[in-house]
């Protein structure tokens, strides 16, 4: 069977033309991709300092609150950081005991993005706080190898927060595991409220 050039001529039009993407498409697909991507990585860097800002604000709260709770309630507390947990610590009349009793004061769980450091060692006000004069840690600890080896296995605070409203010495540096910028500085100085700051601002 043979078609006549008139049929041989509408095949041809009715075939739909093929042509490739133009140069200005696909440049237009690779900036979409790379915005997109630049957006994910942004995305995921803001998210961890957020936390990291959310975090340190919220430890400066509670350390604030628990002197509060201490001065009302005239109880003596402390804090103590074991790898990358931070728990408080009440006295019990003969030692010292996690403090559990409320939600707000429960142990805080270091975020594995983050770091905690606590610094007791070459603070420039140490020499001015009452509780550093009188050498708080040596007396708790006592005299006695027994004794010592024994409060070795207990929980003894790092940090005092006491029922007068006063607090010994110490700089909490919260950062981000992998950068060097933001840190967040929380500091005691001598008594409550403790300080809060950032760098850089």
């Amino acid at each position: 069977m043979f078609l006549s050039p008139t049929a041989n001529s509408r095949a041809t039009k009715l075939k739909p033309p093929t042509r490739g993407f133009s140069l200005i498409e696909i440049l237009v697909v690779l900036v979409v991709i790379a915005f997109a991507t630049k957006m994910v990585v942004y995305s995921f860097d803001g998210g961890v300092e957020e936390e990291l800002d959310k975090q340190a604000l919220r430890l400066h709260t509670t350390i604030n609150m628990a002197s509060e709770f201490a001065i009302l309630n005239q109880v003596e507390l402390g804090f103590h950081i074991d790898e990358d947990t931070f728990e408080f610590l009440v006295f019990d009349g003969e030692k010292w005991i996690v403090f559990d009793r409320d939600k707000l004061f429960a142990p805080i769980k270091v975020d594995e993005r983050l770091k905690l450091t606590l610094n007791l060692e070459d603070l420039a006000w140490a020499q001015d706080n009452l509780l550093e004069q009188s050498n708080w840690q040596e007396l708790m600890s006592g005299g006695d190898d027994d004794d010592f080896l024994e409060l070795k296995k207990l929980k003894i605070p790092q940090v005092l927060i006491l029922s007068s409203g006063e607090v010994s010495a110490f700089q909490l540096v919260y950062e981000l595991k992998d950068e060097r910028e933001p840190l967040y500085f929380i500091e005691g100085e001598f008594s409550a409220p403790v300080n809060l700051r950032r760098e850089p601002e």
